[in-house]
């Protein structure tokens, strides 16, 4: 079994329920999915995950488009960059792809949407070519942008504005969860298709989360849950 705590879009602000609960529940794993700081300072990141992992769970992280240049090696200097890299977790595998599709904001985590295709798919490709269904796990993307024409993406005044390269490739690969972050009005869990589960935690100060219990390589359960109940 393998539980899984996903968090996005500190943005700077740490929230004592988030530390709270990791005391108070068994968590393996602490998936931060970008936006950790607010355009800096990259000492926050140290400070933050530190605090997190001092809770008995091991952290993994992606950028947002928020985090300033020298995120990832902020990230690695105390946990782990799952920013276009593969790794096997228990019962999961992760894929993760940090930044976002252009925004109005010219922020600098921005890039091409086709680029975030090229990426995205050789990602979830890599891995296909050698998945062994004999031993299952379960695939889990893990992006700060979310993908296109879905509850995550959607903005307060109901336009969508995720990334269709992340769209397009979960279409192509259908793994079995999308953990994003980006949009922070957009807190929700909803499905591309019949396979595959987007959620969204929203921002953190506002407490939510997603919660993966899994059972094992081909049975799990999804939730978004508050932080302070």
């Amino acid at each position: 079994m393998t539980k899984i705590l996903a968090i996005s879009d500190v943005h700077g602000e740490e929230n004592e329920n988030l530390y709270t609960y990791l005391n108070n529940n068994e968590i393996d794993l602490v998936i931060i999915l970008g936006d950790i700081t607010d355009f800096g300072p990259l000492d926050f990141v140290e400070t933050f995950i530190n605090k997190v992992a001092d809770c008995g769970v091991d952290v993994i992280a992606i950028p947002g488009n928020c985090d300033p240049n020298g995120i990832c090696n902020a990230i690695n200097d105390v946990s782990f960059c799952l920013h276009n890299n593969i790794i096997a977790y228990g019962d999961a595998i992760l894929f993760g792809f940090g930044g976002s599709n252009p925004t109005p904001f010219d922020t600098p985590g921005e890039m091409d949407d086709d680029k975030i295709y090229r990426q995205v798919y050789d990602l979830l490709a890599n891995y296909d070519y050698v998945y062994n269904s004999e031993v299952p796990k379960v695939k889990i993307l893990v992006t700060h942008a979310p993908p296109f024409n879905t509850e995550a993406d959607r903005v307060e005044n109901g336009e969508h504005v995720g990334s269709q390269g992340i769209q397009k490739s979960i279409h192509e690969f259908e793994p079995q969860i999308n953990l994003c972050g980006h949009i922070h009005e957009a807190k929700s869990l909803s499905k591309i298709g019949k396979t595959t589960d987007v959620a969204n935690p929203g921002m953190l100060r506002d407490n939510g989360a997603v919660l993966i219990d899994i059972k094992d390589g081909s049975n799990y359960d999804i939730d978004i849950i508050s932080l302070n109940e």
